[in-house]
């Protein structure tokens, strides 16, 4: 999901041909929350053009509390604390991750649909979607769509 630096610059390089959002204007309608965690928050952050997410409650899950700040609440990650974001009413959460807190949602039984998308790039060192202590689990595809940039897209339920 990002190079060994934690860097996802290299998205800059997948064509986005004109229109072509690959279905995120459409998925972020269906969300209210977002849940990352702090490294990915900060890289967040510091995206051109301001916080993108100002407009949806935003949870960081974090081992060092902190205080809210303008965009954000700040949460320990243990277990409960999940399963009661998860039970609130709403939309759809966005988990944007990264890789250890993606780890986390998914040993919980946390996530209930996996949206995983395909870049035609090849980073070879750098941070995994998943960490290393991941429990195996099998996904059923629901559906799949491949673009002409070479970015797939693939949707799968546990």
């Amino acid at each position: 999901i990002a190079d060994k630096a934690g860097g996802v610059g290299w998205l800059d390089e997948i064509p986005h041909p004109e229109g072509e959002d690959y279905g995120y204007q459409s998925f972020i309608e269906g969300c209210d929350t977002t849940i990352m965690g702090a490294k990915t928050y900060r890289q967040v952050l510091a995206f051109p053009g301001g916080f993108p997410y100002a407009n949806l409650k935003n949870y960081v899950i974090t081992r060092r509390p902190q205080d809210p700040d303008a965009h954000a609440t700040f949460i320990s990650g243990d277990r409960p604390t999940l399963e009661d974001l998860k039970d609130e009413q709403g939309k759809d959460i966005f988990l944007i991750g990264g890789g250890e807190i993606n780890t986390l949602f998914h040993n919980a039984e946390l996530i209930d649909e996996y949206i995983v998308f395909i870049m035609p790039v090849v980073l070879g060192e750098g941070i995994a979607l998943f960490g290393e202590r991941t429990q195996s689990k099998s996904l059923k595809l629901i559906d799949s769509k491949t673009y002409d940039s070479g970015v797939v897209r693939l949707h799968y339920t546990k």
